[in-house]
């Protein structure tokens, strides 16, 4: 049998088969969406990252890749060419499906890591309200890759300095992924105009006032961008993608500490 990668879709069954035997357990299911990243970027961006994550991360923790969930919650995107979004119940009843069906072929470490904000509660209550149907010893989680960065890393990649949405952090990591699909011509900086006399967090603000309503982003940027990413290289997203692979790592090992010790 030739030896394993680590990305189911590219396995046979008899090597799915020979990981789980000589003891792995861990699959990483990587999570994004489908939608628009302004006149620059690609649909694909949110599972592409979270996708390259995971496979970056993959060998370091003796996982296994999922194919990447890539249809989810961007109906604030709604209205814009492309994008394709799925209701909240659908979402979830997909999201533990897929989690059931990968626990019962033998995985009981289910980390689905997730590229899209918008997903991130939806995955984490699918998981909670099924977690009486796993099989003893399972645990699972959902994260969003960005939060297991330090603080100060975290502000150069993703936050209010950086941007949050088809910004110079995804931006250039596409670059780096795949620079063929990121076309820097039409890169242009796109920033939310709120009130000026707004007294508390305004990020805060924005964030309250878009996440109820459908097709909102189209009012937060006309260019569908959230951050300037005219600045972003193949190189910086290279740089990016290392410092999220190490990161990862570290805060995967950790959560499992924590629950090890708290709740094992």
């Amino acid at each position: 049998m030739k030896p394993h990668n680590y990305e189911l879709a590219l396995m046979t069954s008899l090597q799915v088969e020979d990981y789980l035997k000589r003891g792995g357990d861990m699959v990483l299911i990587p999570v994004g969406s489908t939608e628009q990243h302004g006149p620059y970027g690609p649909l694909g961006t949110d599972y592409l990252i979270a996708q390259e994550v995971c496979r970056r991360v993959a060998p370091q923790l003796n996982a296994l890749v999922a194919p990447p969930l890539t249809y989810a919650l961007s109906i604030l995107h709604k209205g814009r060419p492309g994008v394709v979004y799925v209701k909240m119940e659908s979402f979830m009843k997909y999201v533990q499906d897929v989690a059931l069906a990968l626990n019962e072929s033998g995985f009981r470490r289910l980390i689905f890591v997730n590229g899209h904000y918008d997903n991130g509660p939806g995955v984490t209550f699918a998981l909670r309200t099924i977690y009486d149907r796993f099989a003893p010893g399972t645990f699972g989680f959902c994260f969003n890759y960005w939060d297991a960065l330090k603080w100060e890393e975290q502000g150069l990649y993703l936050g209010p300095d950086a941007g949050l949405h088809a910004n110079i952090g995804e931006t250039a990591i596409m670059l780096a992924i795949n620079p063929d699909s990121v076309d820097m011509t039409e890169a242009v900086a796109g920033w939310p105009s709120p009130p000026e006399d707004i007294e508390t967090d305004k990020l805060a603000a924005i964030i309250a006032a878009v996440m109820p309503l459908p097709g909102s982003m189209a009012n937060v940027s006309p260019t569908g961008g959230w951050g300037d990413p005219t600045q972003a290289t193949a190189e910086k997203g290279e740089e990016y993608l290392q410092m999220i692979t190490r990161a990862v790592v570290r805060f995967v090992l950790d959560v499992e500490k924590t629950y090890e010790k708290m709740f094992a």
